[in-house]
């Protein structure tokens, strides 16, 4: 089995792990498990699939619809021109509305799904994460330079991943790497700041400008530098993150 033929049948391999024990994904994955460019191709296409999953369980169809279908069979006489008018524009309702969901995926899938997945895991953790108080003179001073305005985000940070987890910041994982959370205040409004080594966000990203995106009402700004890939969180809306940047 060649790579081309593992990413086929990895394609059907849901996220979460569901489909672990079938047969018919095992050699693939264990192919996967020994080549690097597969495995990391792999991680990026389960990230993308539990987005594109979470936005297809945001999608609700309306409370009566199954009384309308039911309705609509025991019909007998062949609808008038107002009614048929009137069911075509509500299914193009319908499709927009699926279009839109859809294509915000699908635009992040085709220029930076990585992106995506990184950020929804960031809005995720904000709102379901145990956020810890500031520990130590190290942290505290680390929270006091991300507070002041003249530290520019999105922007490079004079800190490493080892003097931030050595002193007390909390750790959690995004696409099995250790991923730390700073929270901090800035003019009253408080932002949680995640920060990766580099490789969480494809290469080719160092060069383009941060990404914008929004998740479930919530603002967040991702941007990587030569070290590190960062996800910013605002809760406050855009314009507190534009704050951020000065």
């Amino acid at each position: 089995m060649n790579n081309d033929e593992a990413r086929f049948i990895l394609r059907a391999y849901r996220p979460g792990g569901l489909d672990a024990k079938d047969p018919m994904f095992a050699t693939a994955l264990q192919q996967a498990k020994h080549d690097p460019i597969l495995n990391t191709w792999f991680e990026r296409e389960q990230s993308y699939d539990m987005v594109l999953a979470a936005k297809f369980r945001e999608i609700m169809p309306p409370g009566d619809l199954r009384d309308r279908i039911l309705a609509g069979g025991r019909v007998s006489q062949k609808p008038s021109r107002s009614s048929r008018r009137l069911f075509n524009w509500l299914a193009l309702a319908a499709s927009v509305a699926v279009i839109f969901t859809l294509s915000e995926v699908w635009q992040g899938r085709r220029v930076e799904a990585a992106q995506v997945a990184y950020a929804q895991f960031a809005v995720d953790d904000t709102k379901n994460g145990h956020h810890l108080p500031a520990q130590g003179e190290v942290q505290k001073n680390m929270l006091a330079m991300l507070a002041q305005s003249n530290t520019k985000l999105p922007g490079s940070l004079p800190l490493t991943m080892e003097e931030m987890k050595s002193n007390g910041c909390r750790t959690v994982k995004f696409a099995g790497r250790d991923a730390v959370e700073l929270c901090f205040s800035r003019d009253g409004t408080w932002y949680h700041l995640y920060v990766t080594s580099r490789g969480a966000l494809p290469r080719s990203l160092l060069k383009k400008s941060s990404a914008l995106l929004t998740i479930n009402e919530t603002v967040v700004a991702v941007w990587s530098d030569r070290n590190y890939d960062y996800a910013v969180v605002s809760p406050e809306g855009i314009d507190a993150l534009k704050h951020l940047a000065g």
